[in-house]
C-alpha cells in the first residue's frame, strides 16, 4: 500500500512539474519611434513559434491654441493590429515580416480661421471659415518588413518599414473629401526597443 501511495504521489508531482515547465507564450512590450518626433507603444504576444500578434498604438496628437475669441483644437489617434512572422538569420538577428490593419481618426475644430487637412492625395487642403468642425477617418493595410537584433533573451531592438495602402476622408460643414494613398512616408519607418517577459 505504501509503495502504491509513493508511486502515485511521485507521478502526481512529476505531472505538475512537467505542466509548470511548459513554455508560456512570450509577450513583448516596447517603445516605438518614427522620425524621433512621434512615439508610441507596441505589444506583441507569441501565438506559435516565430509567429506573433502585434498591437500598435503608434500615433496620437492633441493640440490647441486660444487667441482672443479664436480657438483651434485638434486631436488624432490611431493604432494597428496584425500578425508578424520571424525568420532567423543567425542566433542574434531575425528578419521580420507580416501585415497590419491600420486605422486612425482625426478631429479639427476652429471658431474662425482655417484648418489644413490631408486631402488624400499626399498633399494638403486649407479650408477657411468660421465654426469649422472636421472629422478625418482613415483605414488601411500595412506590410511589415524589417530586422530585429536580440541583445539577450529579454531585450531587443528592431527597425521596420510599413508601406501601406489606405482610404481616408475628411467630413464636416459641407465638406467631403475621399482619398486613396499607397506607399510609405517617414511615419512608415520605425525603430523599436522592447522587453520580453
Amino acid at each position: 500500500m505504501i509503495k502504491l501511495f509513493s508511486t502515485t504521489l511521485a507521478l502526481f508531482l512529476l505531472t505538475n512539474v512537467t505542466l509548470l515547465a511548459q513554455d508560456t507564450p512570450t509577450r513583448e512590450l516596447g517603445l516605438r519611434t518614427s522620425n524621433l518626433s512621434s512615439f508610441g507603444l507596441i505589444y506583441k504576444k507569441q501565438r506559435s513559434e516565430n509567429t506573433y500578434r502585434r498591437y500598435r498604438l503608434a500615433f496620437g496628437n492633441l493640440g490647441g491654441y486660444f487667441v482672443n475669441n479664436n480657438s483651434n483644437i485638434s486631436f488624432s489617434a490611431g493604432g494597428a493590429i496584425g500578425n508578424e512572422k520571424r525568420r532567423a538569420i543567425n542566433d542574434k538577428f531575425q528578419f521580420i515580416y507580416g501585415t497590419e490593419l491600420i486605422a486612425n481618426i482625426g478631429f479639427n475644430s476652429t471658431t474662425s480661421g482655417s484648418v489644413t487637412i490631408d486631402n488624400g492625395t499626399g498633399s494638403t487642403t486649407t479650408i477657411t471659415g468660421s465654426s469649422l468642425i472636421l472629422v478625418s477617418p482613415s483605414v488601411g493595410v500595412g506590410f511589415v518588413l524589417g530586422g530585429q537584433y536580440n541583445f539577450n533573451p529579454n531585450w531587443y531592438v528592431s527597425a521596420e518599414l510599413i508601406p501601406s495602402v489606405s482610404v481616408n476622408g475628411n467630413f464636416g460643414d459641407g465638406i467631403s473629401y475621399w482619398g486613396f494613398q499607397a506607399g510609405f512616408n517617414s511615419s512608415s519607418v520605425g525603430i523599436t526597443g522592447a522587453y520580453r517577459f
